[in-house]
C-alpha cells in the first residue's frame, strides 16, 4: 500500500522530561531533525561492501540462492520477540493499554510495543490486556519467517519510508519452503499463509530516542512497523463457492525507517539473513518453539567478528521462558523434560546452519552417545557457556564480499566518522579495541586522526563498525 508518508508522520522532539512518557507526545508533530552532518552523509551502514556487482538470479529475495542482506535494527528485532516470545515477555497495562518495553543498551532509547487486531486500518488501535492476550495468543512462530522476509525486502529499497515492496504467493511458496509440501493443496498454502501474513503487522511501536551526540532526541509515534495490504484472488468452482486461487502482498514500512533504515543516519543497521533459516523458521512452527525462538535471537544478535559467550541458563530463557526455568528448579519431570527439549532444539537450530560450540561444560552436552544424563545435570546446564557462529553462508558471502572490496579505491575514513559510528553502537573504546584485536591506544590514534586505518585493517573495521563509505 503506497501512500504518502507525510501523512502518518508525526515525529516529536523529546527532552528527558518529556521522553519518559512518550503516549503524551502522540500529538505533536514537527519536520524529522537533520542529524548528522553533511560532510558524513556518505556514510552507509551495512554488511555489503562490493566492489563489482555478482550476477544473482533476478526478482529473487535470495539472488544466490543462499543469503540476502536484510535491516535488523532494534526496531524490528523487538517485532521478532513479540512473535516468538508471546507472553514470556514482560507485557504491563499502562493507561489501559497492553505495552512490552525494550530499552536499547547503555540507556539509548526506548521503544514500547503494542498489539492490536485491526492492523490494516491507518491509525490501528492499541489494545487493553484481554484483548491483546487473545491476539499474543494466536501469533504463531511461522511469522517469524514473515517477518524476516519484509525485512529483506524493506531493505532493497533506496527510501523505505516513501517506498513499497510488493510480492506473490509464488515466491512466497518458494522463500518459505511451501513449495515442497506436496501433501497440501494451493488453498490450504494460500490460508495458511494468509493467516501468517497479516501478524507481523500486529506488532505496534512508539520510539522514544533521547539526544545522542550529534543525532538529536526523537520520537516515532506512527505505530506501524509494517504497512501490509493482502490482495486474494478467488474463483468460484462448479458449486458456486468461491476458492482462494492467488494473494499479493504490499507492503511499506513506517516512519521508523527514516530513523533506523536510512543510509545517511547513524542507527542504520542491516544484517545478513539465510534462506535455510527462514525455511526452517517456517517449517518447525510450534511444535518445536524452543528452536525457533533460538534461531530469532540468534539471527539478530549474533554479529560477524564478534560471538559473545551465552550462558546455558540465558539460553533456556531464551528458548522456553525465565518462568519455565524457574518452575523446574522444584519440578523433577520438568526439568527433564526441558533437557531433553533443549537437546532437540539445539539439533533443529544446528539443521538452519548454525553452529553451536560448547565453550564451557562437561562432553556429554554436545555427545549423541548419552545414554543417562549424570546427578546434577540440570546445573550443569545451566552453568555451561555457548558460542555460536553464524552459518556458514553467511561467512561465505561476507568472504565473498571482504575479497571483493578493494582498499585502494576508497575514500579515506575520517576519525570523526570511526569515532561516531562506534558511538552509535554504545561501544567503549576499550570493547571496541578488544573486537579489533587492538589496544586502545590504537583506538585513540585511529579516531584522533594521527593514525590511518591500515588496508589490511580496514576491511575488519568496516565489517565490525558495518560502515559502507563512498569510492572513488
Amino acid at each position: 500500500m503506497s501512500h504518502n508518508p507525510n501523512q502518518k508522520e508525526t515525529n516529536v522532539a523529546l527532552d528527558e522530561k518529556s521522553s519518559e512518557d512518550p503516549t503524551t507526545q502522540l500529538s505533536k508533530q514537527i519536520p524529522l531533525q537533520d542529524r548528522v552532518n553533511k560532510s558524513e552523509q556518505n556514510l552507509q551502514l551495512n554488511y555489503q561492501y562490493s566492489a563489482k556487482p555478482r550476477q544473482f538470479k533476478k526478482a529473487s529475495l535470495f539472488p544466490d540462492s543462499k543469503t540476502n542482506v536484510a535491516a535488523l535494527s532494534l526496531v524490528l528485532s523487538g517485532v521478532a520477540e513479540v512473535l516468538s516470545q508471546k507472553m514470556n515477555l514482560s507485557w504491563n497495562q499502562v493507561n489501559n493499554t497492553f505495552s512490552y518495553e525494550k530499552e536499547a543498551e547503555t540507556g539509548k532509547g526506548k521503544i514500547f510495543y503494542y498489539v492490536t487486531d485491526n492492523p490494516e486500518t491507518p491509525q490501528p488501535e492499541t489494545l487493553a490486556e484481554e484483548a491483546a492476550l487473545v491476539v499474543i495468543d494466536e501469533f504463531d512462530p511461522r511469522a517469524c519467517a514473515i517477518h524476516l522476509i519484509y525485512c529483506a525486502l524493506v531493505a532493497s529499497l533506496d527510501k523505505p519510508w516513501s517506498g513499497n515492496f510488493v510480492i506473490d504467493e509464488k515466491q512466497l511458496f518458494e522463500y518459505t519452503g511451501l513449495v515442497k509440501r506436496r501433501d497440501l493443496c494451493k488453498h490450504e498454502k494460500l490460508s495458511i499463509l494468509y493467516h501468517l501474513l497479516r501478524q507481523p503487522a500486529q506488532v505496534l511501536a512508539c520510539i522514544a530516542w533521547p539526544k545522542q551526540e550529534k543525532a538529536g532526541a526523537f520520537t516515532v509515534a506512527d505505530l506501524k512497523i509494517w504497512d501490509i495490504s493482502i490482495i486474494r484472488d478467488f474463483e468460484t468452482d462448479k458449486a458456486g463457492n468461491n476458492k482462494l486461487v492467488g494473494l499479493k502482498v504490499i507492503g511499506q514500512a513506517g516512519v521508523w525507517t527514516k530513523y533506523f533504515l536510512n543510509k545517511s543516519k547513524y542507527h542504520y543497521h542491516t544484517g545478513i539473513i539465510t534462506k535455510k533459516t527462514v525455511q526452517k523458521l517456517f517449517s518447525i512452527g510450534k511444535q518445536n518453539a524452543g528452536a525457533a525462538r533460538m534461531l530469532v535471537w540468534l539471527t539478530f544478535q549474533i554479529k560477524p567478528e564478534f560471538q559473545d559467550c551465552v550462558m546455558g541458563k540465558t539460553l533456556m530463557e531464551i528458548a522456553y521462558g525465565k518462568d519455565k526455568v524457574s518452575t523446574a528448579e522444584q519440578d523433577r519431570q520438568l526439568r527433564r523434560q526441558m533437557a531433553d527439549d533443549l537437546e532437540t532444539d539445539l539439533k533443529v537450530v544446528k539443521e538452519a546452519g548454525w553452529q553451536a560450540e560448547l565453550e564451557t561444560g562437561p562432553a556429554w552436552l554436545t555427545s549423541s552417545k548419552t545414554a543417562k544424563r549424570p546427578i546434577g545435570y540440570w546445573n550443569q546446564i545451566l552453568n555451561s557457556r555457548w558460542r555460536f557462529h553464524l552459518p556458514a553462508e553467511v561467512q561465505e558471502r561476507l568472504t565473498v564480499d571482504s575479497n571483493q572490496l578493494s582498499a585502494n579505491n576508497i575514500q579515506p575514513l575520517s576519525g570523526n566518522v570511526i569515532r561516531e559510528a562506534r558511538k552509535a553502537k554504545g561501544w567503549s573504546r576499550a570493547f571496541f579495541a578488544t573486537t579489533m584485536g587492538k589496544s586502545v591506544s590504537w583506538v585513540d590514534a585511529v579516531e584522533t586522526g594521527t593514525r590511518q586505518v591500515s588496508q589490511k585493517d580496514l576491511p575488519k573495521l568496516l565489517n565490525t563498525l558495518e560502515l559502507h563509505v563512498n569510492r572513488y
